[in-house]
């Protein structure tokens, strides 16, 4: 069964383990299974309800694409894990968990009619951690954007380390 893949993501990213989050997303990931799409039988680009064990004749093949609710999971997993980008109530919430190997990521998104430029930079090479937190170039106290902080248009800088 496939659904819990996208909360491994999101539990692993919680704990701030970035590399093992994205470790995870790169194992279920069909773009990155496309060696194995004659066994799979299924487009290189939906997730499958489930996968066939080695106890089936047919191991390895994906079943139940397009009506599984992984998609969902593993997009939530990587938005609000990975790329730590998580809504609350009065605010939103950027704390990502990436790989240290990476040296950031730009992410545009609409938050409650909101544009948000993200660009996440991580000079320490960490895996999760936030130094600082930037709107529009002022420096923000803590992880947390108040909704009533936001413009139409936003650029949010987040330093990791």
């Amino acid at each position: 069964f496939s659904q819990s893949q996208g909360w491994l993501i999101l539990a692993e990213a919680m704990l701030g383990h970035g590399n093992r989050a994205f470790e995870y997303f790169r194992e279920t990931s069909p773009a990155c299974m496309n060696e194995h799409a004659e066994i799979r039988v299924l487009e290189p680009y939906a997730h499958s309800q489930f996968t066939e064990s080695v106890e089936s004749p047919f191991e390895g093949r994906a079943n139940v694409h397009w009506l599984t609710g992984t998609a969902s999971t593993v997009m939530v997993g990587c938005v609000e894990g990975i790329c730590g980008v998580r809504p609350e109530a009065d605010g939103i919430v950027i704390n990502p968990s990436i790989p240290s190997a990476w040296n950031g990521f730009t992410m545009d998104k609409v938050f409650r009619g909101k544009k948000l430029h993200i660009r996440v930079e991580n000079p320490k090479h960490v895996e999760s951690g936030v130094a600082e937190c930037r709107l529009g170039g002022v420096k923000l106290d803590g992880i947390k954007i108040p909704e009533t902080m936001l413009a139409e248009e936003n650029d949010i800088v987040v330093v990791m380390g």
